[in-house]
């Protein structure tokens, strides 16, 4: 239960930053290593929120931002 309680904290760690402004990937994972996840982890949490649309990429171009949807809006305020 521990893990999954990381897991979600991490991943609201991410919705936070997205909901403040859009970031780029490599931005994002460096704040999650900042805080005690690897790069195992936020690999496997950053592909759990873009496949369940809680977060998208901006413009189609190679480097572009991330941002948070409306559907990660909701899930945030869940995870408070």
């Amino acid at each position: 239960m521990r893990r999954l309680t990381e897991r979600m904290n991490l991943a609201s760690m991410i919705l936070k930053d997205l909901s403040r402004c859009a970031m780029r990937r490599t931005d994002l994972e460096h704040n999650t290593l900042k805080c005690g996840g690897t790069h195992a982890t936020f690999e496997s949490i950053f592909y759990y929120l873009i496949q369940g649309g809680f977060i998208q990429k901006s413009s189609t171009r190679h480097l572009a931002k991330y941002a948070i949807t409306e559907k990660g809006k909701k899930l945030l305020e869940a995870l408070k």
